[in-house]
């Protein structure tokens, strides 16, 4: 019973990508059939756009570009791209050379390297690299030295090295036990210092808690923080902290049908522990993800089970969030099984991207002073893979 909101949303995300199946196959006729050939690469400024997508066998990565100056999505040549079985995350390094992705049924993370000119993907040579079965979140440190990953299967924190060339290397001592009471996870997250790691875990006794670790820079090993566990509500699938690191905040959905729940920790940069910051405020249905906008002034979260955006203001210096007007906004998708599942800005901040289970990809421009979102024109664009339930975006470099 304690995993019945996974599973709900695992469901929501593979049933429309059935049925939107044979549409995918009839769109990848046209475009293989058209005689103009491949598109050419974009040029100017443009947000490279990826997906993890958790249906079919095997999974895909989508991998679109994004114009920056009218936001429109368009498929690169040669997108999607396989991956494993049940991908469930995807993160890019922060030089954005390597794309990462995260494969629960497979038990591994598949590692592309990303061509800067066209965002396009080519496998990095011995993927996929194996982790555990149930591995549905991955963080990477912002150094692009190591990567972390966590499973929904088991209480372990995976560490491994990231060389030149995009291979992962385990750690010695990885995996590590994240807790002798944990018996799963659900996400991660990485102070912008990098020196400290943040884990939404579950508890044997039906209990969620972030558990703190400090990162040792020159070997990437993790250490638990002493007394560093902090209680929040159930079943925790999205953590995050604030362009400033001075804010960790956390999304759950488990102890109520109605809403879910945000909760914002401060976070002492000198020790790495956290403590409550505000009250706890709702959101949506079953919140699946949140992001930040680059100045860290809004909040937004992506609710499955509503199939809209809560949006907030994060006040900087008391860590207060206070509702944006108009919020929650609908998430744009397409069709009636069409929630949420993964949410993120653009380092420019000027949109924000949310994939749909209706196989989908909403596009947002918000209001720099208010938060407010205004779909885009043509909104939602096919991500061109079934059941997306990750997402990343990054700068054409």
């Amino acid at each position: 019973m304690r995993h019945q909101p996974r599973l709900l949303r695992s469901s929501a995300r593979i049933l429309p990508s059935l049925l939107a199946a044979s549409m995918i196959l009839f769109l990848s006729a046209c475009s293989s059939s058209s005689s103009s050939g491949p598109p050419p690469p974009p040029t100017g400024k443009v947000n490279f756009v990826y997906t993890a997508n958790a249906a079919g066998s095997p999974s895909t990565v989508s991998a679109l570009s994004s114009d920056q100056s009218s936001g429109v999505l368009s498929a690169i040549s040669g997108s999607p791209y396989n991956t494993g079985s049940s991908s469930r995350a995807v993160k890019a390094d922060p030089a954005g050379k390597f794309l990462y992705v995260a494969n629960s049924g497979s038990g591994d993370i598949s590692a592309f390297s990303i061509i800067s000119g066209s965002g396009a993907l080519s496998p990095v040579a011995g993927s996929p690299f194996s982790v555990e079965g149930g591995v549905n979140a991955i963080a990477i440190d912002p150094t692009g030295a190591y990567l972390y990953a966590i499973s929904g299967s088991s209480a372990n924190l995976w560490e491994f090295s990231i060389d030149a060339s995009g291979v992962l290397h385990n750690l010695t001592g990885s995996p590590l036990p994240i807790d002798a009471t944990v018996s799963d996870s659900g996400a991660l997250t990485i102070d912008p210092s990098g020196k400290y790691l943040y884990v939404t875990g579950n508890a044997l006794s039906a209990a969620t808690s972030i558990y703190a670790f400090t990162l040792d820079p020159a070997t990437g090993v993790a250490s638990p923080i002493a007394g560093a566990v902090y209680p929040i509500d159930l079943f925790s699938f999205s953590i995050t902290s604030d362009p400033a690191g001075k804010f960790v905040i956390a999304v759950s959905n488990g102890s109520s049908t109605s809403f879910g729940l945000i909760a914002v920790f401060s976070l002492d940069s000198a020790t790495g522990k956290l403590s409550a910051a505000g009250t706890t405020s709702h959101t949506g249905s079953d919140p699946s993800s949140l992001t930040l906008d680059p100045s860290g002034k809004f909040v937004y979260v992506a609710d499955t089970a509503d199939a809209t955006i809560s949006a907030f203001t994060l006040d900087s210096t008391s860590g207060a969030l206070s509702v944006v007007a108009g919020s929650p906004f609908p998430s744009g998708g397409h069709g009636s099984i069409n929630g949420p599942a993964g949410i993120a800005a653009d380092a420019a901040g000027k949109y924000i991207y949310v994939c749909n289970a209706s196989n989908d990809i909403s596009v947002f421009t918000f209001n720099s002073q208010t938060g407010v979102l205004t779909a885009l024109a043509g909104s939602p664009f096919a991500s061109g893979g079934s059941g997306p339930s990750g997402i990343a975006v990054l700068q054409k470099k």
